[in-house]
C-alpha cells in the first residue's frame, strides 16, 4: 500500500502548472480588445434561397433648404436569393405621406438604395405653395394632386445613417406643374 503523501507532490505539480499560467494569461487577456458589436444585417450582400424578411428601419430625413420638421422615412427590407434587398415602406412629409419602394444592394462599402415614392391627393385647400400655382383670383377652394419622386440613398452599412438625392415633380389640378425640384438630404437613423 502505498504511502498517499508520497503521490500527492506529483499530483499537485499539474495542477500548480495550470494554475501559473492561468495566472500568466490574464494580463493578455485584459489587453486583448473587446469583441466588437456584430455588423448587423447590411455588412454583407444576404445570402438567402428565398426571400427573408430583415426588418424595418426609420430615418429623420433633413432636407437641404427645408425650415420645418425632418421628414420621416420608414423602410421595410426584404433579403433576396439575388444578394440584393428589396423595399417597401413610406415617406411622410409635412402634408402628405407617399408610399416607397424599391432596391437596394452594397457598393464600394456603402448601402446604395434607389427608391420611388408617389403619391397624391383628392380635394383639399391648397397651401401656399400650390396657391403662387394659379393666376390671382383663380386659385380654386380645393385642388387634387399627384407627385412622385426618385431618390438615391448613400447609407453606411453599420450605422444606416448617409445622405440621399432626390429629383421630384407634383402636377396639381389644371395640369399645373410644382417642380421638377432636385434636393440632398441627410437620413438620421432613428435609435
Amino acid at each position: 500500500m502505498r504511502d498517499s503523501r508520497q503521490t500527492a507532490p506529483s499530483m499537485r505539480r499539474p495542477v500548480v502548472a495550470a494554475l501559473a499560467a492561468l495566472m500568466l494569461a490574464q494580463p493578455a487577456l485584459a489587453l486583448t480588445p473587446a469583441p466588437s458589436a456584430p455588423p448587423g444585417p447590411f455588412a454583407a450582400a444576404p445570402a438567402v434561397q428565398a426571400p427573408q424578411w430583415v426588418g424595418v428601419k426609420r430615418w429623420s430625413m433633413r432636407m437641404a433648404g427645408h425650415k420645418g420638421d425632418p421628414f420621416r422615412l420608414r423602410l421595410g427590407f426584404t433579403a433576396l436569393p439575388s444578394g440584393d434587398w428589396a423595399i417597401t415602406g413610406s415617406l411622410v412629409l409635412d402634408d402628405a405621406e407617399l408610399g416607397a419602394t424599391g432596391s437596394a444592394r452594397l457598393r464600394e462599402g456603402k448601402l446604395i438604395a434607389d427608391v420611388l415614392v408617389s403619391a397624391g391627393v383628392r380635394n383639399v385647400p391648397p397651401d401656399d405653395e400650390k396657391r403662387a400655382l394659379f393666376p390671382k383670383g383663380k386659385v380654386p377652394a380645393t385642388i387634387s394632386s399627384a407627385g412622385f419622386a426618385a431618390m438615391r440613398l448613400e447609407l453606411d452599412p453599420r450605422t444606416l445613417d448617409g445622405v440621399a438625392s432626390m429629383y421630384m415633380t407634383n402636377v396639381v389640378s389644371g395640369n399645373l406643374v410644382q417642380g421638377p425640384y432636385h434636393a440632398d438630404s441627410t437620413l438620421t437613423l432613428d435609435k
